[in-house]
């Protein structure tokens, strides 16, 4: 698929067939993210492809936990038709053939450490540097979701499941000061005509300066 033409037809995606992925696609995927830009080329991340339906399961039952912790906090009847609503979004992955975790690994930024020592308050530190590895993510994730599409796979990047994400760290039992910053099920789509939502126009978005 032509590059252009994956970036201008890629969909989000939430239903997929029950075909397994092959595996040397999923090779091509994963590797994809290994070659996106990171922060300091730290590479602070590790992608871990989830098969087993029965860790799948327990991450979802974990994510429903958490949102029923906070039904316990504040229960008000239209808060709690949003939960209902947020668990669906947040655990259709269960039933994709593949759930790839993106977990972010310990990396220290030198001059976020030299500024905090420095005194900068937290909120214009936050303002003036944002958070470098985040952005490494975000490169990775795009390059698995644009290489998966070029394959003739789906994806959805969700970020609601992380919720859970404390339950997500023993589940997969990863390293202390590791965490997953996002979940990408992958698979076939279950139909071909799934629709995008409307984008804003390139004059709404683009600015020049002569």
């Amino acid at each position: 698929m032509d590059f252009f033409e994956t970036i201008n037809t890629r969909k989000t995606i939430r239903k997929y067939k029950p075909d397994m992925p092959h595996m040397e696609d999923i090779k091509k995927i994963i590797n994809a993210a290994r070659l996106a830009p990171s922060a300091t080329n730290s590479q602070n991340w590790q992608f871990i492809v989830i098969k087993n339906k029965n860790i799948m399961e327990k991450m979802k039952n974990s994510v429903i936990d958490a949102y029923d912790n906070l039904l316990k906090l504040y229960d008000e009847p239209s808060f709690s038709e949003q939960i209902n609503h947020y668990k669906s979004y947040s655990t259709f992955f269960v039933n994709a053939p593949i759930l790839i975790a993106i977990v972010e690994t310990e990396r220290t930024s030198n001059i976020t450490e030299i500024m905090k020592k420095l005194n900068f308050e937290p909120d214009k530190l936050k303002y003036m540097r944002p958070d470098s590895s985040l952005l490494s993510m975000g490169a990775a994730i795009e390059n698995m979701s644009l290489a998966a599409h070029a394959l003739g796979y789906g994806t959805c990047w969700m970020a609601a499941p992380l919720i859970a994400t404390e339950a997500f760290s023993s589940i997969l039992q990863l390293e202390k000061n590791s965490h997953v910053i996002s979940l990408l099920p992958l698979g076939i789509p279950y139909r071909d005509d799934y629709q995008s939502p409307q984008k804003k126009s390139l004059q709404e978005v683009m600015r020049i300066i002569d």
